[in-house]
C-alpha cells in the first residue's frame, strides 16, 4: 500500500511576501487618496505639514522595525515571568520579528517614505505652475525634493543606533500599544 504524503504544516516560502505585497498596495493606495484628498486644493503650509506627518511616521515606523528586529526574547521571557504588563505580546512580537519588520519599516514606512515624495511633487507643481518658468522658483521648487530625502534620511539615520541600544524598552513600548488594543496580556 502506498503511503499518502504528509502535508506540511509550515507556510510556502513565497506566501508570506505575497501577503506582504497585497498589504503595501493597499495601505499605499488608501494613504495615497488620502493624501490627494487632503493637499487637493489645500495651501503650501498644509502641504508641508501632509509631508511633516508622512516623514515622522516613516521615520517612526522604521525605528520600531529594527528595536523588533534587534530586540532580545529573553529579556521579555524575563518581564513575563514577573508578569510585566506588555511582556508576552513583546514575545509574540519578538518571535514574528521579520514579519513586524517588514509590516513596521518596509510597508509603513516605505509607504509614508513615497508618498511624503508625492506630497513633495505636489508643492512642486503648485511652484512650477505659479514660477512660469522663473529659475529661482524652479530652484526652489527642486529644493523641496532633496529636503524631504534629507529629512527622511537624517531622521532614520539618527534613530538606527537608539533603536538598537534602547531595542527592549521600544519594543515593550510597542507591545504595551498593541496589547491596549487586542487585551492578550
Amino acid at each position: 500500500m502506498k503511503e499518502k504524503k504528509k502535508k506540511s504544516k509550515t507556510p510556502k516560502a513565497w506566501v508570506w511576501p505575497v501577503k506582504i505585497f497585497i498589504l503595501a498596495i493597499l495601505l499605499s493606495l488608501s494613504f495615497s487618496i488620502i493624501s490627494e484628498l487632503a493637499l487637493g486644493n489645500a495651501s503650501i503650509i498644509v502641504s508641508v505639514l501632509v509631508i511633516l506627518t508622512f516623514i515622522a511616521v516613516s521615520i517612526l515606523f522604521d525605528m520600531l522595525g529594527l528595536a523588533v528586529a534587534s530586540s532580545n526574547i529573553e529579556t521579555f521571557t524575563a518581564m513575563a515571568s514577573r508578569k510585566i504588563k506588555g511582556s508576552k505580546q513583546a514575545i509574540a512580537l519578538n518571535k514574528n520579528a521579520d514579519r513586524v519588520s517588514s509590516i513596521c519599516a518596509d510597508v509603513i514606512g516605505d509607504v509614508c517614505g513615497i508618498l511624503s515624495g508625492a506630497a513633495g511633487a505636489s508643492i512642486l507643481t503648485k511652484i512650477a505652475l505659479a514660477s512660469h518658468g522663473d529659475f529661482i522658483q524652479i530652484l526652489i521648487a527642486s529644493s523641496v525634493s532633496a529636503v524631504i530625502a534629507g529629512l527622511t534620511i537624517f531622521g532614520k539615520a539618527s534613530l538606527k543606533r537608539y533603536a538598537i541600544k534602547h531595542s527592549s524598552e521600544i519594543t515593550l513600548k510597542f507591545a504595551k500599544f498593541i496589547n491596549f488594543f487586542t487585551r492578550k496580556d
